[in-house]
């Protein structure tokens, strides 16, 4: 008896249906996709095309060249601090000589790297060298030199055993007493003066 309830429900349902798309789509033309299922392939036999060898001449294959990545040139680090600057003049270097004597140092006691004259440092070097414990770095982010060590400026940070400071360009310093103080509390900070 469910059997015959369920098939009327289903013809209601096809005629509401019908009734409802005849509503919403009252003067439209609607499509039907018709498969076929009486279509029948017709078989073939498939088509072999002679196909002629052409012998090519033999060469004798061309080793590749070995190619050499370039050589970064390695600095040689003696100094347990090293100052990092883009470029430095004499009254920026005069400046330099006054913030280390503050801490203690002199410039025969820090190795200092002029970027433009230098280009980049290697890092796998540096950290296999061993010798520098402070870097201090004047308005050169270390990513200018492809080290990936990110630093906020007058903030010291200690990666792999080695202290290292941003601050802004000695030039900026030089006009900027505020500046000056601000580092000179990183610097004792770093140093422990």
């Amino acid at each position: 008896m469910w059997h015959i309830y369920f098939v009327t429900c289903f013809i209601k349902f096809k005629t509401m249906t019908a009734n409802l798309a005849n509503y919403l789509f009252n003067k439209e033309t609607l499509y039907k996709n018709v498969v076929s299922e009486t279509l029948k392939v017709a078989e073939t036999k498939p088509v072999v095309e002679q196909k002629t060898v052409v012998q090519e001449p033999i060469s004798t294959p061309i080793p590749p060249k070995e190619v050499t990545k370039p050589a970064i040139p390695t600095f040689k680090f003696r100094n347990k601090v090293l100052i990092l600057t883009d470029t430095i003049s004499d009254s920026e270097k005069a400046l330099l000589v006054k913030i280390l004597g503050a801490i203690g140092l002199t410039l025969d006691q820090v190795d200092l790297v002029e970027l433009s004259k230098v280009q980049t440092l290697d890092y796998q070097s540096f950290l296999s060298q061993n010798v520098t414990k402070k870097f201090v770095s004047f308005g050169v982010g270390l990513g200018k030199i492809n080290w990936n060590i990110l630093l906020n400026i007058y903030q010291p940070k200690n990666v792999a055993g080695v202290d290292f400071l941003l601050s802004d360009e000695l030039r900026v310093l030089d006009t900027n007493l505020d500046l000056k103080k601000t580092l000179w509390g990183a610097l004792k900070i770093m140093f422990g003066n």
